[in-house]
């Protein structure tokens, strides 16, 4: 009878039990909405590109089903990118409600950030509109001369972020100002200091270039000019076989020092096929070498619909002074050795004959003196107008003890045509060798040096 009962209140419990499990209700957890609804979201401040932001974008849902959830993981912006927006943690309404997000960065330009919004069995995209950033300070109009290449190089620090800056702005030192070369930026063993230009904004860019016309001259095809068409020439490279390596993204520039009227400093910018090393100090310019240029492809080119031939009037220069001499003069400036690039290209620094080769200028024509200032000015006038007078007239009176040189032919095209020019401080050499990626035809190396003034005489 025992045994009977006690099976029977076992029997009762596994009933009573099994009936409780079964009445429970199942409870979702998982928040869910119907809609999400950011094309009317609220910002709480707005933003401006280049200018650190923080702030909340408040979006509105319908169906919500009560349920909490927690914070969400950062989502990075596109468009206008720097930003991140992150959800909140809270609780959904039954119904409508609204989802808040706090969003923060550094937009790297004007226009649209947008979020890829991902919620409750929704998505959206939410997007923040990015202002241009004042230009107010940036007004360098009224300015003249190095007082004008500090504000545009002030106005160029201000669109910049933190982290920009601290690449941008440099210590003055020896290790920094030397690190140029006329290789990609790839296949530099000690990588060039500075900010790349692929990582500037439109604003940014658009900064860099405007301090890049005022340092540089501005005849035609020279200077500044010459500088966008050797960019556009390594784009040329880029989309016709070269890689990613090539390209005008991959130039850098830098401030060795901080820029001033009055201190001294160096503006540094380059990549592959140029190298700018402006020095100022005590409020003028004091050395504008080494100066390199080169370019490929040699032959005209378009790039973007431009037609572009850089370097193509220092050819034609040096041709020109070449062929004006004699048999006589040109058997004296020919040299016994045959050139396959310059001799004082990067890692070079100080290394200068110690006595002169060729033709000696005095020993010509007013005429063919004048040849010879031409071929200078096309490296001259890569600087800025003003400063471009002063060093020729320097030149111009050292030019008597000036010495014309080269190798190979006097076209100055073929691979292993050479030229140099040797004065009490100038020196430039010019050297036509085989092409990297357009194989099928050559390209020039040239470096512009000053015997006292390279680095500013430092």
């Amino acid at each position: 009878m025992k045994k009977t009962i006690i099976t029977a209140l076992s029997v009762a419990a596994l009933v009573f039990y099994a009936c409780k499990k079964t009445d429970d209700p199942i409870v979702s957890v998982t928040p869910s909405v119907a809609t999400l609804a950011c094309g009317t979201a609220t910002f709480s401040a707005t933003a401006t590109a280049n200018a650190a932001y923080t702030g909340t974008a408040s979006l509105s849902y319908t169906g919500g089903n009560g349920n909490a959830f927690a914070a969400g993981t950062a989502i990075a912006s596109t468009g206008v990118s720097g930003l991140s927006a992150t959800l909140q943690a809270g609780t959904l309404a039954n119904g409508t409600g609204t989802l808040t997000y706090s969003i923060s960065g550094t937009p790297d330009a004007d226009g649209v950030a947008n979020f890829a919004i991902s919620f409750g069995g929704q998505t959206c995209t939410l997007a923040l509109t990015v202002s241009k950033a004042s230009t107010s300070s940036a007004d360098c109009s009224t300015a003249t001369g190095l007082q004008k290449v500090v504000c545009l190089a002030e106005a160029f620090k201000a669109t910049l972020n933190a982290t920009q800056l601290a690449a941008l702005q440099l210590t003055y030192s020896k290790t920094n100002a030397v690190n140029w070369s006329n290789l990609p930026q790839a296949l530099v063993q000690t990588k060039r200091v500075g900010l790349a230009f692929s990582t500037l904004s439109t604003t940014q860019l658009t900064a860099a270039k405007a301090l890049l016309a005022e340092i540089m001259g501005s005849t035609n095809n020279e200077g500044y000019a010459e500088a966008i068409a050797i960019l556009a020439a390594d784009d040329y490279l880029l989309a016709n076989g070269g890689g990613s390596t090539y390209g005008s993204g991959n130039y850098y520039m830098a401030f060795l020092g901080t820029p001033s009227t009055t201190g001294l400093w160096e503006l540094q910018y380059g990549g592959h096929h140029i190298a700018v090393s402006n020095t100022y100090n005590g409020g003028k310019m004091t050395g504008a070498t080494p100066s390199f240029r080169a370019v490929e492809p040699f032959a005209p080119f378009s790039q973007s619909s431009v037609n572009y031939e850089p370097i193509g009037q220092e050819r034609v220069a040096f041709s020109a002074m070449l062929t004006g001499l004699s048999d006589t003069e040109l058997a004296t400036a020919k040299l016994g050795s045959t050139f396959s690039d310059i001799l004082l290209g990067p890692g070079k620094d100080g290394q200068f004959p110690t006595s002169k080769s060729g033709l000696k200028v005095s020993t010509l024509s007013v005429a063919k003196k004048t040849l010879v200032l031409n071929a200078i000015k096309t490296y001259v006038n890569d600087i800025d107008d003003a400063n471009a007078a002063t060093i020729l007239a320097k030149y111009t009176a050292e030019l008597d003890d000036t010495y014309v040189a080269y190798s190979g032919t006097t076209a100055i095209e073929t691979k292993n045509d050479y030229v140099r020019i040797d004065g009490p401080n100038i020196w430039i050499e010019y050297s036509c060798q085989g092409g990297i990626v357009i194989r099928s035809a050559n390209h020039p190396h040239s470096v512009w040096r000053d015997r006292t003034g390279d680095y500013g005489g430092n």
